[in-house]
């Protein structure tokens, strides 16, 4: 039996005949190449559970296996490129049985001790399996696996299955080695969640389950749709969600709730971690703050429904919020459903940080519930705890109804000038807001989930968002998905952060799309204003491809200007002089502003570039 200490590149003992078998679940995605000799993958986004091995001649070759939770890609690498030579896309979201079995330089894949597929018989003359096992550093696997074998022989289906579940000596005959390799991600919140995820699954599926299994997707227990709930110091506001859910009229064993506390500090998990609803209920919590981004992911991972729907802690839903959604993808893949837009404002809790006069208004709206303005009236004020006005009967009773009194201004530019599906609004995605939006899962990893770099607060949904709207997304936007926003305290870094994070946003999307977002947060324009601008200068730029070339070049450097400033102070002023624009850019500016006026069809341009211009 060979340790984890192997390092070697190839293993060339071995050639053009071997087996590889291993279990393995992802934690990530992995790229989708095109399955093809002819033309090289790219070397990006591989999720190396062997390899990578490049060959160190122009006569061979190295085998390298990925697996995502998107599906398994065999790769060879030859002396300069790698070739994509078997590709298998499948949702993987549980512990599963991989073989990649090698005939004569022709690879095929089994899964859980079924062919599936086989690939590209390779040109080379020798082709070696890989001796980086459980990939390279840097390039390392992400998830966990059982086990690693490696034969000196092409496995039949039979041999597989024969072997599946016993546990090897390393002394059976043709087999070169077994690496017991541990779960490689270390991350504290898997450890937390080791019962139910590692433990549990490792647990390897008898002969008979595996008989009856689809490969690649898990039995899920017939759930339909997961709701994925982060929450970070929502208490008790996140107990009144969860309440709410319990009065869905969806099937409650076709849906489950993933609550993924992160690292709260307040009553949580003392109240939630054991919480027994009608439905199916998953607690996972963080000991360490991972951000929204990545505790996102981690809801994804865990869901089993092939719908998900993304919802804040402190939000209460309707009786028929979770079977809208889920009827509302039934007839489209690429979906995105959206309620947040038409969210309203309650007050379920009076926080300490609350002023008397906020407390006042809270009041007044109440007037309209005798008991929850006596509950009110109770209230001494100032409070070192949050004080309650809500209980678990008023959600039945939906007395939150009548509390919802105000909707977001913002948000209501959008819903009173485009209809639901947002025809003739430049910025669809802006409809992913976390709150309250819902996806196929199968669609959201194909998009390769919320992208980790987004940390603290803001814009982490509107790029993946925008990422989704590129892949061809139709979004749409429901007044009939309502939900209720509890109001609560927000912290002042929260301006700071999305500045922050809307810098990184451009970084990654250096398009006008999202460059012409500073136009709006720094208040040259308002949200209707920005959509013709961008509308506008869309149709100059198709309709004169060549004459407005110095045109684009002087604008984008404006809107990268206003930005920069953004992250400085609100206020604008001078910003042709913060661009760096000489006299004679300014005056080559004016000349373009002169030209577009003449074609009388850019006066929203036109005149945010004069407001601009005398900045």
């Amino acid at each position: 039996m060979l340790g984890n200490s192997l390092n070697g590149r190839l293993l060339t003992n071995l050639n053009n005949t071997f087996t590889y078998e291993f279990w393995v679940m992802p934690e990530s995605v992995h790229r989708i190449d095109k399955q093809t000799r002819d033309r090289p993958a790219d070397v990006n986004g591989k999720n190396y559970i062997i390899g990578p091995g490049h060959g160190v001649s122009d006569n061979d070759a190295g085998v390298s296996v990925s697996v995502g939770l998107n599906g398994i890609t065999v790769y060879e690498h030859t002396k300069k490129n790698i070739y994509a030579v078997l590709v298998y896309e499948a949702i993987i979201n549980q512990l599963i049985h991989v073989a990649v079995v090698y005939d004569d330089r022709e690879p095929h894949l089994f899964i859980n001790g079924k062919f599936v597929k086989k690939g590209e018989r390779s040109p080379k003359s020798f082709v070696y399996p890989s001796g980086m096992i459980g990939g390279q550093p840097g390039l390392f696997f992400n998830g966990d696996i059982n086990e690693i074998r490696l034969w000196n022989h092409c496995r039949t289906e039979q041999n597989l299955n024969n072997y599946l579940n016993k546990k090897l000596t390393g002394s059976e005959a043709e087999l070169y080695g077994v690496w017991p390799t541990p779960p490689v991600n270390e991350l504290e919140t898997k450890k937390a969640n080791a019962k139910t995820k590692t433990r549990k699954i490792k647990k390897r599926p008898s002969a008979k389950e595996r008989q009856n299994e689809i490969p690649l997707v898990s039995k899920n227990e017939d759930i339909e749709v997961s709701i994925i709930i982060p929450s970070l110091n929502k208490y008790p506001l996140n107990l009144f969600t969860l309440y709410s859910l319990e009065y869905q009229t969806f099937n409650p064993s076709k849906m489950e709730v993933i609550f993924i506390d992160d690292a709260s500090t307040d009553q949580t998990e003392e109240k939630v971690k054991g919480y027994k609803p009608p439905y199916h209920f998953k607690y996972i919590r963080n000991k360490k703050n991972l951000g929204r981004a990545k505790v996102r992911n981690l809801g994804i991972r865990s869901a089993r429904g092939s719908i998900l729907i993304f919802l804040d802690a402190e939000m209460i839903t309707e009786p028929d919020f979770v079977e809208s959604h889920h009827k509302l993808h039934q007839s489209n893949s690429k979906l995105i459903i959206s309620g947040a837009m038409h969210s309203r404002v309650i007050h379920s809790c009076i926080f300490p940080e609350f002023t008397q006069k906020k407390i006042n208004k809270i009041s007044t709206i109440s007037k309209n519930n005798q008991e929850i303005y006596s509950r009110i009236k109770d209230f001494k004020y100032p409070s070192k705890e949050p004080y309650q006005l809500l209980e678990k009967k008023d959600i039945e009773k939906k007395v939150f109804k009548n509390l919802g009194v105000e909707v977001y201004p913002w948000f209501q530019q959008i819903t009173r000038n485009f209809p639901a599906d947002l025809e003739g609004f430049a910025f669809p995605w802006m409809a992913f807001l976390t709150g309250n939006v819902s996806i196929r899962k199968e669609f959201i990893i194909e998009a390769g989930l919320f992208d980790e770099d987004f940390v603290k607060y803001g814009y982490e949904d509107w790029e993946i968002g925008y990422r989704l709207y590129k892949m061809g997304a139709k979004y749409i936007v429901r007044n009939d998905l309502i939900t209720y926003h509890q109001e609560h305290p927000v912290g002042e870094s929260k301006w700071n952060e999305a500045i922050n994070n809307l810098g990184l946003f451009l970084k990654k999307h250096h398009d006008i799309d999202v460059l012409i977002l500073g136009i709006e947060i720094s208040g040259l324009a308002d949200l209707l204003t920005m959509n013709k601008v961008l509308s506008e200068y869309k149709l100059l730029i198709q309709s004169h491809p060549e004459r407005f070339l110095k045109f684009q070049e002087k604008f984008i450097c404006i809107l990268e200007t206003i930005l920069l400033i953004l992250q400085i102070d609100i206020r604008h002023i001078n910003i042709l002089g913060a661009a760096g624009f000489s006299s004679d850019d300014r005056k080559e500016l004016q000349e373009d502003i002169n030209s577009i006026k003449g074609l009388n069809k850019f006066t929203k341009l036109t005149s945010l570039l004069e407001k601009i211009k005398n900045s």
